[in-house]
C-alpha cells in the first residue's frame, strides 16, 4: 500500500476552457469588422464544432434547426420589407433579427461552457493564464451568479403579484419606466447582496491565495485545442478577405 495518495485527476473530454474563451473573442472580433454571411455561417459552424466535441448530438441538432430558422426568418423579412411593406415595424423585426444572429454563435458557445465545465476547471484555467486574483474572483463571481438571475427573477415576479402590480410582457412594452423600476432596481439590491456572500465564499476557499493552487482537474492544452485555435483564426481571416 502507498504512503501517500496521489490526486485524482479528471481526464478532460471536451475543449478546455481557454479555448472557449479565445473563440469568443476570435468571433467578436470577426463579426464586427466583417459584415459578410460567410463570415455569419463560418463563426457557426466553429461554435457548433464544439458542441460536436460534447458528443451532445440531440443539442447540436436543436441549434442547428435554430439558426436555420433564424436565417429562414431573416431572408423572408426582408423580402417582404423590399416587395410590398416597407413598414418601420417590418424594418425594426429585420434588425432584431439580424443581431439575433451574430449573437447566436455567442449563446451556442455559452451552452458548451455551461455543460461541460465547472467552476473549479474555469478557475484553475483562469489561473494557468495569469491573471491577476482580482480579474479572476470578479470573473469567478459573475459566472457563478449568472444562474441566480433566473431565481431572482422569480422572486421579484412573484413579490409584484402579491402587491397586485400586473406582471406581463406587454405591461412592460406599455409602461417600461415603470417596469425598470419594478424589475431593475429589486435586481439590483438583491444582486449586490448576492454577489457579497460569493464573493466571501470565494474568499474563505482561498481564491485569494498568492501561492501556486493545486487542482484535480487536467486543464492543459491538447493537439484538439490547439487545432481548433489554429483552424479557427485562419478559416475567419481567409473568409473576411
Amino acid at each position: 500500500m502507498k504512503g501517500h495518495l496521489e490526486p485524482v485527476i479528471e481526464k478532460r473530454k471536451t475543449l478546455d476552457f481557454r479555448t472557449i474563451l479565445y473563440l469568443n473573442i476570435l468571433l467578436i472580433l470577426f463579426l464586427i469588422i466583417s459584415g459578410k454571411q460567410e463570415v455569419l455561417l463560418l463563426s457557426f459552424l466553429i461554435a457548433i464544432a464544439a458542441v460536436a466535441d460534447m458528443k451532445d448530438f440531440e443539442l447540436m441538432a436543436k441549434l442547428v434547426v435554430g439558426f436555420i430558422l433564424l436565417q429562414i426568418v431573416h431572408y423572408g423579412l426582408i423580402r417582404v420589407y423590399q416587395a410590398r411593406w416597407q413598414a418601420s415595424f417590418i424594418l425594426l423585426l429585420e434588425i432584431v433579427i439580424f443581431l439575433a444572429q451574430r449573437i447566436y454563435p455567442f449563446i451556442v458557445l455559452g451552452m458548451v461552457l455551461k455543460r461541460s465545465k465547472n467552476l473549479g476547471e474555469i478557475t484553475t484555467s483562469l489561473c494557468e493564464l495569469r491573471l491577476h486574483k482580482g480579474v479572476i474572483l470578479s470573473l469567478i463571481v459573475m459566472i457563478r451568479y449568472l444562474p441566480a438571475i433566473k431565481d431572482d427573477f422569480y422572486v421579484i415576479t412573484a413579490a409584484m403579484r402579491i402587491k397586485g402590480i400586473p406582471i406581463s410582457f406587454g405591461y412592460a412594452i406599455s409602461h417600461p419606466i415603470k417596469a425598470i423600476e419594478y424589475f431593475i432596481v429589486p435586481l439590483l439590491f438583491r444582486s449586490m447582496r448576492t454577489t457579497e456572500e460569493f464573493s466571501g465564499a470565494a474568499l474563505v476557499k482561498g481564491y485569494a491565495f498568492n501561492g501556486k493552487r493545486t487542482s484535480y482537474f487536467d486543464v492543459r492544452m491538447t493537439e484538439k485545442d490547439i487545432v481548433m485555435i489554429v483552424l479557427s483564426t485562419f478559416s475567419l481571416a481567409f473568409c473576411a478577405m
